[in-house]
């Protein structure tokens, strides 16, 4: 378990021995206090998610969740009136999602390593796609592939990793909102599987091929989140 996944369980061990202790407190009478909005809500799953992913130096699908969160917890804060006017401004939301990924795409440093790219845009080290309300389909070639990111909302991602060879450490980051993803990797991949799904899954194909196919040294990790979407993994 690196760092920032101990960062993760610390924290919210903590905060659920905090909460519990405070409501206990309070059906006992110790305590008397009362949130001034429903937390316990569907509105708590992305701001959970996005906690999760700064913890875990995920920057982008962070501030994606969290943003998901806020922006749904806002209207219990507002006036009849204010919320009319509120509910006219949702687009900006989308607009917001659609900058901030543009900003990720020519700012790499946002939230990874530095890419390599090839001219001919097949034969990188480092992969970052991100889909909107799209789909792309992508073959990688790279003998030295390092990972990647991969972000599809609403929209949905192919990516073709059977010609591909892996770096001494190789990992694919995901956040999927709404919308599917697609990985195809040879058979004999270690693939160390870190997503949390929430009303979502992530099938991986490796149950069709007997254990000895595997080789245990070429481990590729996939972590991220799933969120009402789905990870196919297809082994060739």
């Amino acid at each position: 378990m690196n760092n920032n996944n101990k960062n993760a369980v610390f924290f919210w061990s903590i905060l659920l021995v905090s909460i519990g202790g405070l409501f206990l407190f309070r059906n006992f009478g110790m305590l008397n206090f009362n949130f001034p909005v429903k937390i316990f809500s569907w509105r708590l799953v992305p701001l959970i998610i996005g906690i999760n992913a700064f913890l875990k130096g995920k920057n982008m699908e962070g501030i994606i969740a969290t943003t998901i969160a806020v922006v749904f917890f806002i209207p219990d804060f507002l006036t009849s009136a204010e919320r009319q006017t509120y509910y006219k401004l949702w687009p900006l939301l989308l607009v917001g999602l659609g900058g901030l990924i543009l900003y990720k795409y020519f700012n790499p440093k946002f939230d990874m390593p530095k890419r390599q790219l090839k001219a001919d845009g097949t034969d990188f080290e480092y992969l970052n796609e991100s889909n909107i309300m799209a789909g792309t389909n992508k073959k990688v070639f790279s003998k030295n592939f390092e990972g990647g990111q991969v972000n599809c909302v609403m929209g949905g991602a192919q990516i073709d990793l059977t010609e591909a060879d892996l770096a001494a450490k190789s990992g694919l980051n995901i956040f999927i909102l709404m919308g599917g993803l697609e990985l195809r990797v040879p058979k004999e991949w270690n693939v160390m599987i870190d997503v949390l799904p929430i009303m979502g899954g992530v099938e991986d194909q490796i149950t069709k091929f007997p254990e000895s196919v595997v080789n245990k040294e070429k481990k590729f990790y996939l972590s991220g989140n799933v969120v009402m979407g789905g990870v196919e993994i297809k082994r060739y």
